[in-house]
C-alpha cells in the first residue's frame, strides 16, 4: 500500500472534523427546538 501524502492526510482530517461539527450542530439544534416547543409560544401563533 502506498503512503499517503501530507495533503491527503490534511484533507481527510478536515473532512472528518467538519462532519463531526455538522452532526453535533444538528443534534444541538434539534434539542433546542424540542426544548423551545415545550416551553413557549411559536412564532406563527
Amino acid at each position: 500500500m502506498e503512503e499517503m501524502s501530507p495533503d491527503n492526510i490534511h484533507g481527510v482530517i478536515l473532512a472528518v472534523s467538519s462532519s463531526i461539527f455538522i452532526g453535533s450542530s444538528f443534534i444541538i439544534k434539534k434539542k433546542g427546538l424540542k426544548k423551545a416547543g415545550v416551553s413557549g409560544a411559536r412564532a406563527s401563533s
